[in-house]
C-alpha cells in the first residue's frame, strides 16, 4: 500500500512538471513543478523557477536567437512553442542590471487569445548584455531587437534570455492536466 502510494505521488508529480526544452526535449533549461506556482490574477497562474544566482549569463540562461526552438512542456507533454516572428518584447520600466547589463522583459504573442499557440500568456525574463540601448518602458518586435542588436555588435556578441517565470492561463492549465491524466 505505501509503494502504491509513493508510486501515485510520483506520477502526480511527474503530471505537474514544467520543462523548458530544446527540441525533442533536450537540453532541459528550466524545471519546476505547478506545485510551486502562485496566483497571479484571477484567471492566470504564475510559475517562478529557481535560476542559481539569477545573474550569470553563462550558466543560467539560453541564446536569445534560439528561442524559436525551445519547447514548453507540462507532465513531459509539449503544451507551446514559440515562432520568433509573432512575439513581442515589452522592456520593463526603471529596471536595469547594470552590472551584467541586463534588460528585465516580458515576451508575448502578437495575437490575441484564443488563438495563441498554447497556455502560456507571457514570458518573464532578463536579456542581455545589451549596452546603451535605453529600451526600458519600450516594446517592439523580438525580431526589430534582434535586427538592432546585431547591427550594433556586429553579430559578434551573443545575446542570452534567462526565463525567470512563465504566466499561464489558468483555464488552458485545466484543460491540458485533464488530458494528461487520462
Amino acid at each position: 500500500m505505501i509503494q502504491e502510494n509513493n508510486e501515485l505521488k510520483s506520477r502526480e508529480n511527474e503530471r505537474l512538471l514544467v520543462q523548458i526544452t530544446g527540441k525533442n526535449g533536450t537540453p532541459i533549461y528550466y524545471e519546476e513543478s505547478l506545485k510551486n506556482a502562485g496566483r497571479n490574477r484571477d484567471d492566470q497562474i504564475f510559475l517562478r523557477f529557481n535560476i542559481g544566482s539569477r545573474a550569470d549569463l553563462t550558466t543560467d540562461g539560453l541564446p536569445l536567437s534560439s528561442l524559436d526552438e525551445i519547447e514548453i512542456r507540462l507532465g513531459g507533454v509539449v503544451v507551446q512553442r514559440f515562432n520568433i516572428d509573432n512575439l513581442n518584447i515589452q522592456f520593463d520600466d526603471d529596471l536595469y542590471d547594470e552590472e551584467n547589463r541586463m534588460e528585465f522583459i516580458t515576451l508575448q504573442n502578437n495575437y490575441s487569445r484564443p488563438n495563441g499557440s498554447g497556455p502560456i500568456e507571457c514570458v518573464h525574463g532578463k536579456i542581455g548584455p545589451l549596452y546603451q540601448f535605453q529600451l526600458a518602458g519600450h516594446d517592439m518586435l523580438l525580431t526589430d531587437l534582434l535586427e538592432l542588436v546585431a547591427d550594433e555588435t556586429n553579430d559578434l556578441t551573443p545575446h542570452t534570455l534567462i526565463i525567470e517565470g512563465l504566466i499561464f492561463h489558468e483555464e488552458d492549465i485545466s484543460g491540458i492536466m485533464s488530458l494528461i491524466k487520462k
